[in-house]
C-alpha cells in the first residue's frame, strides 16, 4: 500500500486563520469562477512532493529528514504579496508569497541531496517559496486587486512529512512524522 506524501512547513493558526481571512476575500470577488480554495487548515509550504511512496520508501524518507532536521535551527518566516502560477493573465494557482531566505534555501538544498541519495525523483524546477490559497481549473483571468496582504512573520520550528488523502470534498492533510528543529 502506498501514501500520497510530501514535506511541508505546517503553519501556525493566527497565520491559518488570517489567510482564511484572505481567501474569503477572494472568494467574494472570484464567485463565479471554477477556482478551488485551500481550507486554512490545510494551508503550508510545500518543500517536496514525493507522490506515491511506499512504507520503506517512507521509512527511508523519515531517516534522511531527521538527519537533517537535527542540523538546522528554527528560523523565522515572513509572508509576502499575493501572486499567480504561471503568471496574472493565465493563472493556475493563486498564492501568497513567502520571503526566500539563507536558512530555507539551506534546507531545501540539503533535502534535495537527500533525495537524490536516496533515488527519489527531484524537480528540476526551482523551488519557489510560496503557500497555495486556490487552484483554478480553466484558465480565466482572476481577480487579487484590492485583497491586500499584511506581512505576517512566523517561526519555523518543524518540518513534516505529510500524507494527502484526496476525497470528493477535497485534499486532506495528515501529519505522518513531525521532525523537530534545533
Amino acid at each position: 500500500m502506498t501514501k500520497r506524501t510530501f514535506i511541508a512547513i505546517n503553519l501556525p493558526a493566527e497565520v491559518k486563520q488570517k489567510l482564511g481571512k484572505a481567501i474569503g476575500e477572494l472568494e467574494k470577488i472570484n464567485p463565479d469562477y471554477a477556482i478551488r480554495w485551500v481550507a486554512p487548515e490545510n494551508l503550508h509550504l510545500t518543500l517536496h512532493f514525493f507522490g506515491d511512496l511506499d512504507e520503506k520508501q517512507i521509512a527511508q524518507a523519515k531517516e534522511g529528514i531527521e538527519e537533517i532536521t537535527k542540523r538546522i535551527n528554527s528560523f523565522e518566516m515572513q509572508t509576502g504579496k499575493l501572486g499567480c502560477f504561471p503568471n496574472e493573465d493565465r493563472p493556475r494557482v493563486i498564492f501568497v508569497e513567502v520571503k526566500d531566505t539563507k536558512i530555507i534555501r539551506t534546507l531545501i538544498g540539503e533535502l534535495e541531496v537527500m533525495l537524490q541519495n536516496l533515488d527519489f525523483p527531484v524537480d528540476t524546477r526551482p523551488w519557489q517559496a510560496h503557500i497555495t490559497l486556490g487552484r483554478i481549473k480553466t484558465y480565466i483571468k482572476s481577480k487579487t486587486a484590492g485583497v491586500v496582504m499584511e506581512p505576517m512573520s512566523f517561526e519555523v520550528k518543524s518540518v513534516e512529512l505529510m500524507e494527502s488523502r484526496l476525497t470528493p470534498e477535497g485534499s486532506v492533510y495528515l501529519v505522518i512524522k513531525s521532525f523537530p528543529l534545533k
